[in-house]
């Protein structure tokens, strides 16, 4: 909505709310322009206090952007496959303790991100995440990737394929047990 004024002097920015005015001087005219910024947002489910401490326990202290990479990167690897995995183990990497991707995981690293101020991609990615889009996750992996590496060219990815929601469920069985499943369910189902 535009709307003439007719004002003598000075120049006002207004800002309420995700709504904002700019009121500036030219000459016997001043013309506002007011608009309101409306964004759809999907609710995350609330995460407890007893879920962020688990958490806590389960991943550790993040100080810095290598803390979170190297978390973010363990997290994606309940739904990628890569190649010559045999019994969940990454040819060329050190078996590591797996952590799994569920909302108490993903809102504690993403609390401990912005605390320290992490890349605004691994922010972004995990506001994603927490969302539930894990829809385009081989390439998440591959962008977090190549922040650490600093390549900026395309690399061939490791990664074999994204997993079947059959596979997924048996790596989380293998890692998480029944427990893991009840965990999985209640957060993506």
């Amino acid at each position: 909505m535009k709307k003439s004024l007719t004002v003598a002097g000075l120049g006002l920015a207004l800002a309420i709310g995700g709504s904002y005015a700019i009121f500036s001087y030219k000459g016997e005219k001043t013309e506002a322009a007011t608009t309101t910024k409306h964004e759809a947002t999907q609710q995350v489910p609330k995460v407890s206090q007893a879920e962020l401490t688990k958490a806590s326990k389960d991943i550790g202290e993040i100080k810095n952007d290598d803390d979170v990479y190297y978390t973010m990167i363990t997290i994606a690897l309940q739904k990628l496959k890569f190649q010559g995995e045999k019994n969940y183990h990454i040819p060329g990497t050190p078996d590591v303790k797996r952590l799994q991707l569920d909302l108490a995981n993903l809102q504690y690293l993403k609390n401990k991100a912005v605390a320290i101020k992490a890349s605004e991609l691994y922010q972004k990615t995990l506001d994603k995440w927490l969302k539930g889009d894990f829809s385009n996750i081989e390439n998440d992996y591959l962008t977090i990737r190549s922040i650490k590496t600093g390549t900026t060219q395309p690399s061939e990815s490791p990664v074999l394929k994204v997993r079947t929601a059959e596979e997924e469920q048996k790596y989380i069985e293998h890692f998480f047990g029944e427990e893991g499943l009840q965990i999985n369910k209640r957060d993506w189902q």
